[in-house]
């Protein structure tokens, strides 16, 4: 019983820190925030290149697809076209 008493004692001890809360404090807060910032215009800007890369990408496979689908229409148009003239003879 006693060994579990002296274990939970010095786990108790070891456990705690120094108390000083970071949160708190004023200058790590400036230099958080001005590393937030400088690292934030660096981000927006990579993020604007890969916005417009996945936009163009994603605007081109639209476009393919659509004239994929509009050159099958016109194919079947023909084939029919073809067909009617071939009956008609």
């Amino acid at each position: 019983m006693r060994w579990i008493l002296i274990i939970l004692v010095g786990s108790l001890l070891l456990g705690c820190d120094d108390g000083k809360d970071f949160s708190k404090d004023y200058k790590t807060r400036r230099i958080l925030d001005s590393l937030f910032r400088k690292e934030r215009v660096v981000l927006d800007s990579e993020l604007a290149v890969q916005c417009s890369i996945f936009t163009a990408q994603r605007i081109d496979g639209m476009v393919d697809s659509i004239l994929v689908v509009r050159r099958q229409e016109v194919e079947d148009i023909l084939r029919r076209e073809a067909l009617e003239n071939a009956e008609n003879k």
